[in-house]
Formats: C-alpha cells, sequence, structure tokens
C-alpha cells in the first residue's frame, strides 16, 4: 500500500468537513493512495458520496466508538 500525498490528505480533510465528521465523535475520513475511506458510529442517512475530487470512496458504517473516533 503506498502512502497518500499532502494534496489526498489536504481533500480527506475537506470531505470531512463537507459531510460534518469533524466533532471527532462520529466519525472521519482517512486517505489512501486510491480512495478515501469513510468511518461512520451509524448508519449514513441520504445518499451516500460515490466519488470525492474524482477519487472513489468507500464507506465503513456502524463502526464502533472507538473506531470512528480514531482512539
Amino acid at each position: 500500500m503506498s502512502v497518500p500525498d499532502d494534496y489526498m490528505r489536504d481533500q480527506a480533510e475537506q470531505l470531512a468537513q463537507h459531510l460534518r465528521l469533524n466533532d471527532g465523535k462520529s466519525g472521519y475520513v482517512e486517505a489512501e493512495a486510491d480512495a478515501y475511506h469513510v468511518y461512520v458510529r451509524r448508519k449514513w442517512p441520504g445518499k451516500q458520496l460515490a466519488s470525492w475530487d474524482g477519487v472513489p470512496v468507500i464507506w465503513h458504517e456502524n463502526v464502533g466508538t472507538h473506531k470512528a473516533a480514531r482512539r
């Protein structure tokens, strides 16, 4: 697995802000070299984004509280 560059990490932060996942509890976005991974505590209400900035978004719903808070 290759390491994401600064642009991918910056876009992951932008995606987290867009999804309002910046409270530190409900979830977060992780950048990889070829995709963004969204980890959320509950089932996502509404339509999930399939891509962000042309890069696929992979959703992980109903993750545990510690995982959603990155602990």
